[in-house]
């Protein structure tokens, strides 16, 4: 019985198209799902996310271990995902605007999370949402493990605040 990580290195050992578009369709919508978490746009999210496919697919050949394909895009499309955030003009936020009492907590969640730093949102969406520890996510994003901590830390005291302040109006 075939695990899906033995088709991630099997798409990453092969020049099928075929292989290519079975991956594609398999994990589009999760990796979607990552970067939306970083872009706030789905529009920007499409487009981290095909230019993290592309980037991955010309450069698959430098994967040292095939095994960890998965953590390998992903970080492929968090960094892609953060670079279209940085160049996209910002989305100002107003924490000051009454939310609706009718709104569910869920939005006032999300609403809370999209306040957050870029960087923030990237740590908390691999950690909290996809599940990898803090030292992988420090080496998907690129940063010290002592700094995703930290980002981690900060996120998490902004969350609690904003979240607080709502429950309080």
């Amino acid at each position: 019985m075939s695990s899906p990580n033995d088709e991630l290195v099997a798409v990453a050992r092969t020049d099928s198209v075929a292989d290519l578009e079975s991956f594609v369709l398999e994990h589009y919508p999760r990796l979607i799902r990552l970067a939306g978490l970083v872009c706030h746009r789905t529009d920007e999210a499409e487009d981290a996310v095909q230019a993290a496919l592309e980037r991955a697919w010309r450069q698959r050949g430098t994967l040292a271990d095939p095994q960890r394909i998965r953590p390998w895009l992903d970080r492929i499309v968090v960094r892609e995902a953060i670079r279209i955030r940085h160049r996209a003009t910002p989305t100002v936020v107003d924490l000051s605007r009454e939310i609706d009492p009718g709104v569910d907590e869920w939005a006032a969640v999300r609403h809370a999370f999209s306040s957050l730093p870029r960087e923030q949102r990237a740590a908390v969406a691999l950690h909290l949402y996809v599940g990898y520890p803090v030292a992988e996510t420090a080496e998907i994003v690129g940063a010290p493990v002592e700094t995703v901590r930290s980002r981690l830390r900060l996120a998490r005291e902004r969350l609690r605040s904003l979240l607080t302040e709502e429950v309080e109006r």
